[in-house]
């Protein structure tokens, strides 16, 4: 049976295409008010303008060190004193937070607050209020190397002489300055599983899905690893629940694709500089998790880019992606995919050139199958080997965000030929594709 080339390799050709985005301190020493307290003030409106003291940012710190030490020690009761019993949602949705980062191996978490202040959220009861920049550091045993660094969104209430806090929420747009890089644990409910040195979370509602992705990740690191011969690592953070961004999946299109992968750092405390990086995370669409482990090629599309990401900054996207669409198709006899014939015709009357950086996600139904053509023609001339030699070279070379420039020279270096040869046997493949 034929495979369909624009089924999953093509950014634009469906709903399950591949893209990559190619310590706790002590208990508070103020105890928070009894729940059963009466409100000090009215319940609605907000509160009048406030200007926090060292004292009261010492404060925050303190319960924010008391909410950290409840997490590792799994401590409910502790957790929860540290939030507003005058808002019972709030009160719910703290607890689901705690619920979930007791579903991961939290083996780091600790909080900074900084000494500036942005605009409080709405907080019931004319009490005072503030909104310090927060910043979130969470390391998850074996999976990440450092702590993930998230700034959270927290505005503080003091009820009876105690802070607590009052409001929390996070952007859910990726161009927020406050945007978080990945924090999944907050949200719904989920459940997690850590298989080694992988994470995998999914919404608990999809709880049924948890150990088929898992198994799915973990053989089709190892067959990419065993194809592309680079050593298998399987220290990796899945994300398959609806927490976090509401990622389009996609840098060129709003249609869905099935997965994203980036990379994790780590900050200083207050998440002012990079200090190195702290792992490697793949979003999954939460909605498309059943065909990402029933289609084997998705995953190894994506997988071969966690694989292969220290080439990923340095060599041209067109190869990137031209690899992981051949790792995808992997045995890919061109005479053996069928493709549309609007795209056939597209790609058979494009330009005769290898798709540049700059110009790649302008038309991908194109530059995608030029790009698996023309790795598939270097795989034929070299072997995997050599294609892993030729990434390794852009790397070494690398000098500016203009990796294209590399390639005529690199071409000759690592295989002797033009690059206008690669073209010419590119197109040769793609001219075999049924249609």
């Amino acid at each position: 049976m034929l495979r369909r080339l624009g089924a999953s390799s093509l950014a634009l050709a469906g709903a399950v295409t591949l893209l990559a985005g190619c310590g706790a301190g002590g208990s508070s020493s103020a105890a928070p008010p009894d729940a059963t307290a009466p409100p000090s003030s009215s319940d609605v409106g907000r509160s009048a303008p406030f200007d926090p003291t060292r004292q009261d940012f010492r404060a925050i710190r303190r319960v924010m060190a008391a909410q950290a030490k409840a997490v590792v020690a799994g401590d409910e009761k502790g957790f929860v004193a540290t939030v507003d019993p005058q808002q019972p949602d709030l009160v719910a949705r703290q607890r689901v937070l705690f619920d979930n980062l007791r579903q991961l191996d939290v083996t780091h978490l600790a909080y900074a607050v900084d000494t500036s202040a942005l605009v409080p959220a709405r907080v019931p009861g004319g009490d005072p209020v503030f909104h310090p920049v927060v910043v979130e550091h969470l390391q998850l045993a074996q999976t990440l190397s450092e702590p993930v660094s998230n700034p959270v969104d927290m505005t503080f209430v003091r009820r009876h002489g105690h802070w607590l806090v009052g409001a929390v929420s996070q952007p859910e747009d990726s161009g927020h300055f406050d945007s978080p890089q990945e924090r999944p644990w907050y949200g719904v409910p989920v459940v997690a599983r850590r298989d080694g040195a992988l994470t995998v979370i999914v919404d608990a509602s999809a709880a049924d899905s948890l150990d088929r992705l898992t198994t799915a990740i973990r053989d089709d690191i190892t067959y990419d690893a065993h194809l592309l011969g680079v050593p298998a690592s399987y220290r990796v953070l899945v994300d398959a629940t609806t927490n976090g961004l509401a990622y389009d999946f996609s840098s060129v299109s709003r249609e869905e694709a099935a997965a994203v992968t980036f990379g994790l750092t780590a900050s200083d405390r207050l998440g002012n500089h990079v200090t190195g990086p702290a792992g490697t995370a793949i979003k999954v669409n939460p909605n498309l998790v059943d065909d990402v482990v029933s289609d084997t090629g998705i995953l190894r599309h994506e997988l071969t880019h966690y694989l292969l990401r220290e080439y990923s900054g340095s060599n041209p996207k067109r190869l990137t992606e031209g690899v992981a669409t051949w790792v995808e198709y992997y045995p890919d006899d061109f005479s053996a995919l069928q493709v549309p014939a609007t795209l056939y015709r597209s790609v058979m009357h494009a330009d005769r050139a290898l798709p540049s950086i700059g110009l790649f996600n302008t038309d991908p139904t194109v530059n995608y199958p030029v790009s698996q053509a023309a790795v598939a023609w270097l795989v034929d001339h070299g072997g995997v080997a050599k294609l892993i030699e030729l990434m390794k070279a852009y790397r070494a070379q690398y000098q500016d965000v203009n990796a294209d420039a590399l390639t005529p020279r690199l071409f000759r270096q690592v295989y002797g030929v033009n690059e206008a040869d690669v073209v010419q046997g590119a197109f040769a493949k793609l001219a075999e594709l049924q249609h």
